[in-house]
Parts: structure tokens; C-alpha cells; sequence
């Protein structure tokens, strides 16, 4: 929970230097969610935010934990389920619920480098499928001169 409601780079930075037993795999788990979100949708990190960040009980399995003397008792292997809900930020209203100026203009500043970071991604995408198309292109050139 301490990564819901950021920005998804403060999320991660808070992660980094938080000692929380697992805001490691937390934070890694924020990671893989944004690289599903920039293949699937096309957004980048710097445009995204952490909704929703939380836990929940999973499945526990009892073993036997073997002492000294004879006697023995039960170990617990306790696993959680984590969930986490990514989305893009709405700078527009983030600048408007800005109480003061400084406020404002950092979220200006992040806006400014979102966009740009969400223009410079979709023209390597484009540049990326123009290759493959080159490529195909002369796949079928060859194949037709093979014949």
C-alpha cells in the first residue's frame, strides 16, 4: 500500500529505499506490469500510475518440523497473492487538483516528459514494424525468384 496512489517511477524509487521485507519482489512485480502495459497498450512508465497495490492470504501448507528429544511440530509455508492494478495518468485533472504552483508545474514538467517519452516509443515501434515489412517484402522477392 505504500505504492498505491504515486506515479509509477516515485512508486519504484520508494521501493528502492523502503525496508519492507519484500518491497523488492513488489517493486519487480511493478516492473513487469509496466513492460505488459508499454506491448500491450503502448504506454511508458512515465505515464503510468499505481492505482491499486495490495495483498492478500494465499494457500498455506502445514509440514512437520522435526526437533530434538523425539518431539516434533508444525511449520508453516505461508504464500500470498499480489495484485496490482496499473493506469494512465490523467495530467489534466493531477494539474487542476494541484494545490500550489510548485505542485503545478512539477506536474506540468511530468507531462511534458511523458508525451515525449510516448512520442519517442511509438516511432521506434513504427521503425521497428517498417523493418520487419522490408524484411518480409524481400523474403517474398527471393521466394519469387527461387521459382
Amino acid at each position: 500500500q505504500l505504492a498505491a496512489g504515486l506515479p509509477l517511477e516515485e512508486a519504484l524509487t520508494q521501493l528502492k529505499f523502503c525496508d519492507i521485507k519484500n518491497a523488492d519482489l513488489v517493486a519487480k512485480v511493478l516492473k513487469r506490469t509496466s513492460n505488459l502495459a508499454d506491448i500491450r497498450h503502448g504506454l511508458q512508465m512515465s505515464q503510468l500510475e499505481v492505482a491499486e497495490c495490495f495483498t492478500t492470504k494465499g494457500m498455506m501448507l502445514k509440514r512437520i518440523k522435526i526437533m530434538g528429544r523425539g518431539r516434533n511440530g508444525i511449520m508453516h509455508h505461508k504464500f500470498s497473492h499480489i495484485r496490482v492494478v496499473l493506469r494512465e495518468i490523467d495530467f489534466k485533472l493531477k494539474i487542476y487538483q494541484a494545490h500550489t504552483i510548485g505542485q503545478k508545474k512539477k506536474w506540468l514538467q511530468h507531462k511534458i516528459r511523458a508525451e515525449r517519452d510516448g512520442n519517442e516509443a511509438r516511432r521506434k515501434r513504427e521503425e521497428v514494424e517498417k523493418l520487419m515489412k522490408r524484411q518480409e517484402e524481400k523474403k517474398s522477392r527471393s521466394e519469387e525468384k527461387k521459382k
